[in-house]
């Protein structure tokens, strides 16, 4: 077993990865990865309003996600600690990903096209703005 700050002195990141080039992949690894995924889920259903889309990679916010989500399981391969991975990092992204306000939300069984794009816009702080 690991002492609890074994990490923080042999210079790895906080998280425990010695260097983020660990966990790269590439686009066809994620694609095969999230059909995987998505043949073992039986907790998508349309009837209580959770939405799929089978061409999930045309919906940007939902890549993202899924990109994360497979970072953090490689993570949790090697490290162990799939529970955590359920829990901590699946079930938070699906109660976004699988909603109606979801990115997935206007597909139901095929890809739609959102009819309206919510795009948030921002204002840029003043100069003298500091956190």
């Amino acid at each position: 077993m690991t002492e609890p700050h074994e990490h923080a002195s042999n210079g790895a990141e906080p998280n425990g990865y010695e260097e983020a080039e660990d966990f790269t992949f590439t686009p066809e690894e994620l694609v095969d990865w999230v059909e995987s995924l998505v043949t073992m889920l039986e907790s998508v259903d349309k009837s209580q309003n959770q939405f799929w889309c089978s061409q999930w990679w045309r919906h940007p916010e939902a890549v993202d996600r899924f990109r994360a989500l497979y970072e953090q399981w490689l993570g949790a391969q090697a490290e162990g600690g799939m529970s955590s991975w359920w829990i901590d990092h699946y079930d938070r992204h699906a109660s976004v990903l699988f909603t109606k306000r979801g990115p997935f939300g206007e597909c139901g069984t095929k890809h739609m096209e959102k009819t309206a794009r919510r795009i948030l816009t921002t204002d840029h702080p003043p100069p003298s703005w500091a956190w």
